[in-house]
């Protein structure tokens, strides 16, 4: 049985992400974990056991008020509360030890008016993205569930491995979805029919397709051609770089990711030497 778990901080974003998720994810029977992380500024203070306490009881109180809001919409899904005192990436990789929960799906919300934005300005989002090295879904805070129907997979079609492989290809399986392969042109050489064979191997079974698209601004480029093509989620790889650094680059302007909203799903692959 899957683990999916939802993080929350008690806002609409928060509980729009874990809406999102369990519509996702409850017709596979799922256990969802509603989890939250507190932490205490000020660790010096004679207080600290005091207002550790006092926000333990906080954190309990929020966990019990959302998942009486989530079960009037869910009742039949079983969400499990989780509460944990430190840093929200602290205790995330304490979770995901073998004496952990160990997640399948780690689902969380961004504030921004699109993921894009949201990592451009620099969020707990983007931290997580970074740290913690488990298959993440990031959700847009205006966006409304619909089953996904198209995935675009936005890579530079060299580094696909079975860490990354596999949890996508389960998802794209159960949700009977379209995998869109698009990869902006750059000037290194790819043997492109190499690369789709070795890739169409991971995904038996799968509808797949490749795209190319040329776009010396490769946020716009995948943004664009995500929208055109009816997309309802797009794929993205943390552990390349560079690819993915000048996806988010600072320097793109706000107005270039101002683009329809769209989770987003990121992977995490094994680094190479």
């Amino acid at each position: 049985m899957k683990r999916i778990v939802l993080l929350t901080d008690f806002s609409e974003t928060a509980r729009n992400a874990a809406v999102y998720g369990i519509q996702m994810f409850q017709e596979k029977k799922a256990e969802f974990y509603l989890f939250h992380a507190f932490d205490v500024e000020f660790s010096g203070s004679p207080y600290i056991m005091q207002v550790k306490d006092e926000m333990a009881e906080e954190s309990q109180k929020g966990l019990k008020k959302e998942l009486s809001i989530l079960h009037r919409q869910f009742p039949n899904v079983r969400i499990h509360l989780i509460s944990r005192y430190g840093s929200l990436i602290e205790v995330l990789r304490m979770e995901m030890s073998e004496a952990g929960l160990m997640p399948d799906m780690v689902i969380l919300g961004c504030r921004g008016e699109s993921a894009l934005e949201n990592f451009l300005l620099g969020s707990n989002a983007f931290d997580v993205i970074r740290h913690i090295n488990m298959p993440l879904i990031v959700v847009p805070r205006t966006c409304s569930y619909r089953k996904p129907k198209k995935l675009v997979f936005a890579t530079d079609l060299k580094t696909i491995d079975d860490n990354i492989a596999l949890p996508l290809f389960e998802l794209v399986r159960y949700l009977n979805a379209e995998l869109m392969f698009v990869n902006v042109l750059e000037d290194e050489y790819i043997n492109r029919l190499e690369a789709e064979e070795t890739i169409a191997g991971y995904f038996p079974d799968v509808k797949l397709s490749f795209h190319f698209i040329d776009d010396s601004d490769i946020c716009k480029g995948i943004c664009s051609f995500a929208g055109d093509n009816g997309a309802d989620m797009v794929v993205m790889i943390r552990y390349n770089y560079s690819f993915f650094e000048r996806v988010f680059h600072p320097s793109i302007t706000k107005k270039m990711v101002l683009q329809p909203e769209f989770p987003m799903i990121i992977l995490h692959g094994l680094p190479k030497n």
